[in-house]
């Protein structure tokens, strides 16, 4: 990739300094006017800063402000390792550059119980593109960034994973949905799936958080909810011996932040998806 080239394409203004591996570029974070180039880009190591708002980054944040991508070509003559440390860059500019496809129906029709206007308060959709075809898709947001897409068949189909989340590489660690959308946030109720938190807005209780998966509540999480001022939390997780073990585990990190938590087991059978007014309202009393 020449860079050079690709700034006098579109149109970016820039100049060459004192330093050959080094030019100055007007600023493309959009904080602010660059009248005079401020953003320093080193052409050996790819890195850059802007020395007006400090805006940093490498090569994938660079070519994502100017709404380029970057496509490695891999030659399958070249070594293992090459290909490996190229995957991993792949998925790295794939989570930069995670959108809603542009082609996608808007999904407002009833799902698994959920009702048409629920999955329209969350912006369900279907689409043919992005590996989503044939699933029902929740676009999960936190702090205003769209973090990834999580798919559910709609319908059983031979050798298909019944989730799909795009990208495959998303991080969830971070990740408590809809926390934008949670307004008391000192009494919370966590679920495993998206669909039981979907279930369970359904039923009224709209400080219900996904936690996306029994296993994946960690230091980060924990962090989250300690920062927003949590101070009680309901573990719902399925009844499933997994599922106990992991309220356990939910229990004692919540406790180590002085955060008031019951377990709150369901009959085997039953999970937080099932639940209908008349069960939520026995077991979250």
């Amino acid at each position: 990739m020449d860079l050079i080239d690709l700034l006098n394409r579109r149109g970016i203004e820039y100049r060459k300094t004192n330093n050959p591996s080094e030019i100055l570029i007007s600023c493309t974070s959009g904080e602010h006017i660059d009248k005079s180039p401020s953003l320093s880009y080193n052409l050996e190591k790819n890195m850059f800063h802007c020395w007006s708002c400090n805006f940093s980054g490498g090569i994938t944040k660079f070519m994502q402000s100017i709404g380029e991508t970057i496509r490695l070509d891999v030659d399958s003559k070249q070594p293992f390792k090459i290909k490996k440390l190229k995957d991993k860059i792949r998925k790295l500019v794939e989570i930069d550059e995670i959108h809603l496809p542009e082609e996608r129906h808007i999904y407002n029709g009833e799902f698994k119980g959920i009702s048409g206007s629920v999955m329209k308060e969350f912006q369900a959709f279907t689409t043919q593109h992005l590996g989503l075809k044939d699933y029902i898709c929740i676009p999960v947001y936190q702090f205003g960034k769209l973090k990834f897409i999580e798919g559910r068949l709609a319908k059983n189909i031979s050798g298909k994973p019944k989730y799909y989340r795009r990208p495959q590489a998303a991080a969830v660690a971070d990740c408590l949905f809809p926390l934008d959308k949670v307004k008391n946030t000192n009494y919370v109720i966590l679920v495993e799936g998206i669909f039981d938190m979907l279930n369970m807005w359904q039923l009224g209780y709209h400080n219900t958080l996904c936690i996306f998966g029994a296993t994946n509540f960690g230091r980060k999480k924990l962090e989250i909810l300690d920062r927003i001022g949590v101070t009680r939390v309901d573990i719902l997780m399925d009844p499933d011996a997994p599922g106990q073990m992991a309220a356990g585990k939910i229990a004692d990190a919540l406790d180590s932040k002085n955060i008031f938590s019951r377990n709150i087991k369901l009959p085997v059978g039953i999970d937080p998806g099932d639940l209908n007014k008349r069960q939520a309202e026995k077991y979250l009393i």
